[in-house]
């Protein structure tokens, strides 16, 4: 019989590692790799986990919940991510995620009492949170601007970041800071939306050039490369002048980018411009965009960890977890 002291030769890790592994413990702090690796060498030698006597696994069953569309996903990667981050950690914790169900198309709240906990990606209703705690107390909510103080939560850095952003243009000389983002949809469990929130990082936007004195000059539109070109030309038609602009997302900074040629400005040298997403394009278009990695795998790993947390009643609190960003230094941005 294999034994967890040959997974941990087999692997070059410690027994200990191997036997948390092993047993989906989402508190250790070990690399997906490491992780894969041990799952595979415990295939591979055909290890058979030892039972308590007695004792029967539960298979835990997980319900992803998302307010996007199958189209706006196409367009908007980070969202994807995130969904394949829960994926991942799913599997290699035996978790079941039995279905994903966009609130575009109506749900029905009382499905939702089959599973063993709900995420939800993206802002739904206080309304649509009361009907579906009244059938499931064991929900995550993932980058969610809407804010409850009794449901574990899951979000990216957005508003320190988008400070320090400010900060070091400020600091780079730059005193007319435009913003182009998008607003956010609140839906409620029958797929319509009453009401709009606005972004985090806009909201920080509006108080720090309110704390330094300075005129904000922003456009809002929809999440889409079309809103950067549109904000990019309402901003300068205006006769504002512009030395830098945050932007809340890569696809609309693509959009402002190409605008910005068009009226023989150069991003990175006559116009700052810092974005969010880091996607994978953005090394490589001409300049290449300085941008904000929010780590949506990440989200979506920790997601998954407070849902079989919750599900396990491993505890009664409710968490709220920020996962940190970090700033990717490139041609349309390199601070001082």
């Amino acid at each position: 019989m294999v034994t967890i002291k040959q997974i941990a030769t087999a692997t070059g890790v410690s027994s200990s590692t191997v036997s948390r592994v092993l047993n989906s413990d989402m508190t250790l702090s070990v690399s997906d790799d490491t992780r894969q690796n041990i799952i595979d060498a415990a295939k591979r030698l055909n290890y058979v986990k030892k039972s308590k006597k007695n004792e029967k696994q539960k298979v835990i069953h997980i319900c992803v919940l998302t307010v996007f569309s199958e189209s706006r996903e196409a367009r908007d990667t980070y969202w994807r991510q995130i969904y394949m981050g829960i994926e991942k950690a799913a599997y290699q914790s035996g978790v079941l995620i039995d279905e994903i169900i966009r609130i575009d198309q109506g749900v029905d709240a009382m499905l939702l009492g089959s599973f063993d906990a709900v995420i939800i990606l993206g802002n739904i209703s206080e309304e649509a949170i009361t009907k579906i705690r009244e059938i499931n107390h064991n929900i995550v909510l993932v980058d969610s601007t809407v804010h409850y103080n009794d449901v574990t939560a899951v979000n990216p850095e957005l508003s320190q970041m988008t400070y320090r952003i400010l900060d070091e243009l400020y600091r780079n000389g730059r005193r007319h800071i435009g913003f182009i983002g998008g607003d956010n949809d609140v839906l409620d469990l029958d797929g319509t939306s009453k009401s709009k929130i606005s972004d985090t990082r806009f909201d920080s936007y509006r108080e720090w050039m309110s704390l330094h004195q300075l005129q904000p000059q922003s456009y809002i539109g929809d999440w889409r490369p079309e809103t950067g070109s549109q904000g990019t030309i309402k901003l300068l038609a205006e006769g504002n002048i512009i030395d830098a602009l945050v932007v809340a997302s890569d696809p609309i900074a693509i959009g402002a980018i190409s605008i910005l040629k068009n009226y023989g400005l150069e991003p990175g040298k006559d116009i700052d411009i810092v974005s969010f997403d880091n996607l994978d394009i953005v090394a490589y278009i001409v300049p290449s965009l300085t941008t904000v990695e929010l780590n949506p795998l990440a989200l979506g790993k920790t997601a998954l960890a407070q849902a079989i947390e919750l599900s396990s009643a491993e505890h009664d609190w409710t968490n709220w977890t920020t996962i940190p960003s970090s700033l990717k230094y490139r041609e349309t941005f390199k601070a001082k």
